[in-house]
């Protein structure tokens, strides 16, 4: 409490109250008035004749304000004003928004240092056991931690992050000279105008306006036909999957990334072969788990179907990011990104890839036909 006043003030606190008490205790009657009582002197008396003591006179022992302390007499000013700051501050009227950016902020406060200390001890722990935690560490555990704290969930993982990472989808309400299209063995699920991919905005329009009937209708056109075999409609679509995986490689590999992030069209093209590539991705997994429910494939070949769809999302995750980060280029980061890899072969080694793809795609649909 009193670290805020400097030891000068508190000396020159007590001293004054000293010299105030020890002046009136000695100081000595009016001349002439010696030897007279108190009421001849003029001084108030009570009934029983005992002298009133006015303000400014002190019994014996207390300085001029009734303090028998000099530190008590400054403790309970510095209380008094501080009781008549904090009732004037609850006076004022409370800005919501600035009190709650500051109960926010005080909360990290707390929060950071428990998490430090908890990830203090996980790095002591694993440096016990012979591992060697280094600043990469600290540095990752203390922002999973905080979203943590202040999401109340764990960020998000790897594979969702990846779903971040697509273009907008086609916009066919832009005239063009020439307009962009593919040629598309599965028509039902060309992306046209009649049938474009939805964004945000349209989804929450459709819902609001139309109670989602074209999200509905669309939902449906990745569902297996009725009529038609679980494994055949599964087939049909590892085939789709097939063809537009090989048509967006193709694409990313003849167009540099310079022209994709630059010349309209071949932006737009992006954006087709992307978005057609998507939507072969959910019809494989919509067949395959109607499939997998109707047949008795190992979990071996479930696990070979996932590791294709995860292939498949890491491929349009790594192109877009290298459109939106003009310094993370694919080729350079091939030993982590697939695609990287694809776009660094030459053309042996990317026909040895196609070959190697097409064996693939046919033993894992042997993998869901059921045994003879």
């Amino acid at each position: 409490m009193f670290r805020s006043i400097g030891s000068s003030t508190l000396r020159a606190f007590a001293v004054a109250h000293i010299l105030v008490s020890s002046r009136q205790q000695s100081m000595p009657p009016p001349p002439g008035q010696e030897g007279f009582s108190a009421e001849q002197q003029g001084e108030e008396v009570d009934a029983a004749g005992v002298r009133k003591q006015p303000f400014g006179s002190s019994k014996e022992g207390e300085d001029a304000f009734g303090h028998t302390d000099a530190f008590a007499a400054i403790r309970q000013s510095i209380h008094e004003s501080k009781a008549a700051k904090d009732s004037s501050s609850q006076e004022e009227d409370v800005d919501e928004a600035a009190s709650n950016v500051n109960r926010r902020r005080n909360k990290r406060k707390k929060t950071m240092d428990n998490i430090l200390g908890d990830i203090l001890e996980d790095a002591l722990r694993m440096r016990d056991a012979g591992k060697k935690p280094d600043m990469d560490f600290i540095y990752k555990q203390t922002q999973e931690r905080v979203y943590e704290a202040e999401h109340g969930q764990k960020p998000p993982s790897q594979k969702e992050r990846n779903a971040k990472y697509i273009p907008f989808p086609p916009d066919f309400h832009l005239h063009r000279l020439q307009e962009a299209n593919l040629d598309d063995p599965w028509p039902e699920r060309a992306i046209t105008s009649e049938n474009p991919v939805l964004n945000t905005n349209e989804a929450e329009r459709d819902k609001q306006k139309n109670g989602g009937k074209l999200l509905k209708a669309q939902e449906m056109m990745f569902q297996p036909r009725e009529g038609r075999d679980p494994v055949d409609e599964f087939s049909d679509a590892v085939d789709e999957l097939s063809h537009w995986e090989l048509q967006f490689v193709d694409f990313v590999r003849n167009v540099p990334v310079e022209q994709r992030r630059t010349l309209p069209l071949l932006h737009e093209y992006y954006r087709l072969f992307t978005h057609r590539l998507m939507r072969a991705e959910r019809r494989f997994i919509v067949t395959r788990d109607y499939a997998l429910s109707l047949s008795k494939a190992s979990s071996d070949a479930f696990k070979r179907s996932e590791d294709r769809v995860e292939r498949v999302r890491n491929f349009y995750a790594a192109t877009h990011k290298s459109l939106s980060s003009p310094n993370y280029d694919p080729v350079k980061m091939r030993q982590r990104d697939i695609i990287g890899k694809l776009i660094a072969m030459n053309p042996t080694e990317f026909e040895e890839w196609k070959a190697a793809e097409l064996e693939a795609k046919n033993l894992l649909i042997a993998d869901f036909r059921p045994s003879e």
